[in-house]
This record gives C-alpha cells, structure tokens and sequence, in this order.
C-alpha cells in the first residue's frame, strides 16, 4: 500500500520543479532567443528595445553595478564624461587618453605592441579623408545619386582589389534601392608596399572607395565604423538601412531586403541585426589575437553582432556616434559597437541567416543560400562561382 503523505510530497515537489523551469524561461534574456527567419512572422518587440536613449551615467547600462574592477578600461569607463578631441597632448587633447594608459596601466610594457599603439592613439577618431593624386575619385553625396534603401558598406584593405572586385561583379551591384561603398584605411603602407598609384586609379574608376588617412591595421577598425558614421550625417543622413560586412562575405542581397522591408516599423527603428554572440568573454591567452590583458578590462563583453556582417537603423548614425564618444575605447571593433549599443539601451537581434564563420572544408552551394542572408569567409573565386549558379536560370533546388 503506499504512503498518501509520500504521494503527496511528491507531488507537490515535482509541481515546484515544473514551476521553476517555467519561471526560467519566461525569464530569459530575448536577445538570446533566435531571431524568426526572412520568412517567418516576427513576434512583438521588447516596448523598450528599440529606441534609443542615453543616460547621465553609463556605468549601470554597460553592466558596473557591483564593486568596480582595478582594470583600466573599468575605472576610465567609472570616471568618464567625454573622451577629449583634438590633437593635443595637453589636457583634454585625444593622445592624452593614450599618455595616461601607458602611465597608469602598470603591465603596459608588457602589452602586444599592436595593443600598446592601439591605446597611445585609442581616442584620435577625426582623420581627413586620403585623396587621390590629382583629384577625382570623390564618393558623391546621397543628395546628387539618390538615397540607398540599403547602404553597403564593405570593409576592406588598400591591398585586396581582388576581393573588392569580386563584391563589385557579384552581390555588391545586384540590388535597385542599394548602394555600394568600401571603407578603407591609407594605401601607404606600414612596413608594406606604397598602394597609393594602384588605389588613386581604382578610386577613379569606380567611385566607391571611401579612404581616411589613417594607418589600416587590425585595432583600427572601429575608425571606419565612426567615419562611416560621421560620414552618413553629412552625406546620407536619410539612408534606411546600412549594412556593415567585411569584402569577404557573400550577401544575398535580395533576400536581405525582402526581409527588411518584412520588418515592424518598431523594429527597424532601432534595429542591430546579425549573428549575436550573447555570453563571449575576453581571451586570456597571450599571443592569440584577441588576447586582453586582465589590467586592461575585467568582466564579460556585452551582446554584440559579428563584425563578418550586421544590419544597423540608419537613423541611429548620431545616436552611435554620442555614444561613442562617452563610452572608452576597447580595441575590437564588433566589441565596441555592442558597448556602444548597450549605452544606448538597444540590444542586438539574432538572425540564422547571418553565417560569419562558415567551415571552410565544407563547400557553399548555391541552393545552401535559400535560407541564408549572408555568410563568411569566401575567397573572390569561390563569390564568383556561387553568384554565376544562382543566376542560372536552370537551376533547381
């Protein structure tokens, strides 16, 4: 005969079980949760996930709400009301941000150098544009060519022409209502070969090269996202959409739009769109490159979508660049932008159609593309191939 009593407990403990998984779920952070595909119907937003707002005080937002670390980039972050501008090493000039750090961190010596340069120079974002010997070559404004429903901007190097002419034969021109820009650094080189002749003729002949006179190296990066920025305020301040992809990505560019025209007006207001890493934590291990010294930053990165390729609301350009300059610099550019996010409330939308780590021993098809927005790395060859099968007309799938 059994116990009613045991029964009973029983019960009543397997009800809390179901109880507290039920709690756990519904709890659950939404920017964990898949994003629905091109083709599916997206449930309502988050109310206030999708306009942006930015604090007095960015501590609380970009997750310092506990006792605060001895790390330099947390204690900068703690103190900071705006990084300085200018030039000047006197107080208040951006290379005093660096001579501070290289001061105050004590293992500086120690750093990668590329880390170490990356700081001294971290809070210097205005660079003039690198222009052509002889003229020419000058991006228009959206006002004289009309303004991009979807704004291509394609990171690239002074060095890889191939890669950008792949783009330019392939996804980067197949579109109406889109337009094609690359981002590029100085081609004078660091140690490297003067590109400057071979960049000023490509610059003529297409138009589409937007060049800073900044050295193009890794940590660098981040430049071209604040003078794209810059750049859309004063040239295409009514772009809808700007899509930020490095020039070794294959985008379906058609099945890109079609979704975002799918959208909620809600959430292309304040939209950040890619594949999101959600709980991604600095790399601890010297040499790697994405190594960062405990002295430098403690703590978990925010949500953020991958450099490979994200969407971002064109309208929020001004609100990125406010917050850029309260938020300190960190040295990886798809990192920052989702600090940059955080600091204004906003949080990243997943979508399974962004592939930026695609295996590389297992070989794009084109019919693997029906499901997919855009996906990374490809060799210039391999763009070509796949463009030419899906324009076969006689493909099936």
């Amino acid at each position: 005969m059994r116990c009613p009593k045991c029964l009973l407990c029983l019960s009543a403990l397997l009800t809390l079980l179901g109880l507290k998984v039920y709690i756990e779920w519904v709890s659950e952070p939404h920017l964990t949760k898949a994003y629905p595909g091109a083709r599916s119907t997206p449930p309502d937003p988050t109310p206030a996930s999708f306009e942006p707002t930015l604090p007095a005080n960015l501590s609380a937002r970009l997750g310092q709400t506990g006792p605060l670390p001895s790390a330099y980039w947390n204690q900068q972050q703690w103190r900071l009301g705006t990084l300085p501008s200018g030039d000047s090493v006197e107080a208040g000039g951006c290379r005093a941000w660096g001579t501070a750090a290289s001061s105050e961190i004590p293992d500086f010596t120690s750093y990668p150098e590329d880390l170490r340069s990356f700081l001294l120079s971290a809070a210097c974002r205005s660079f003039p544009p690198w222009l052509p010997a002889g003229g020419g070559g000058q991006v228009a404004s959206c006002s004289a060519t009309g303004v991009p429903y979807l704004l291509l901007a394609v990171k690239s190097e002074p060095g890889r022409f191939a890669q950008r002419q792949a783009v330019r034969e392939t996804w980067g021109h197949a579109a109406p209502d889109t337009r094609l820009l690359f981002l590029l650094g100085s081609p004078v080189g660091r140690g490297g070969p003067h590109l400057g002749s071979l960049v000023a003729w490509e610059s003529h002949r297409y138009n589409d090269l937007l060049l800073w006179d900044f050295f193009d190296v890794p940590f660098n990066q981040t430049l071209k996202d604040l003078l794209l920025l810059d750049w859309l305020g004063h040239h295409c301040p009514d772009v809808t959409f700007v899509l930020h992809v490095q020039d070794d990505a294959f985008v379906h560019t058609l099945a890109l739009l079609e979704h975002l025209r799918g959208l909620p007006p809600t959430w292309a207001r304040g939209l950040y769109l890619g594949e999101v890493f959600t709980h991604a934590k600095p790399l601890r291990k010297p040499g790697g490159p994405f190594y960062v010294p405990g002295s430098f930053f403690e703590g978990s990165y925010p949500a953020y979508a991958s450099t490979g390729g994200y969407v971002i609301a064109g309208r929020l350009a001004p609100w990125l660049l406010q917050a850029a300059a309260r938020v300190a610099p960190f040295p990886f550019d798809d990192v920052y932008t989702g600090l940059c996010f955080r600091a204004l409330g906003l949080v990243p939308r997943a979508h399974p159609g962004f592939r930026t780590a695609w295996p590389a021993d297992r070989p794009l098809q084109a019919c693997a593309l029906r499901d997919l927005l855009l996906v990374r790395p490809l060799s210039p060859q391999d763009s070509i191939r796949l463009w030419k099968h899906l324009q076969n007309p006689q493909l099936r799938c």
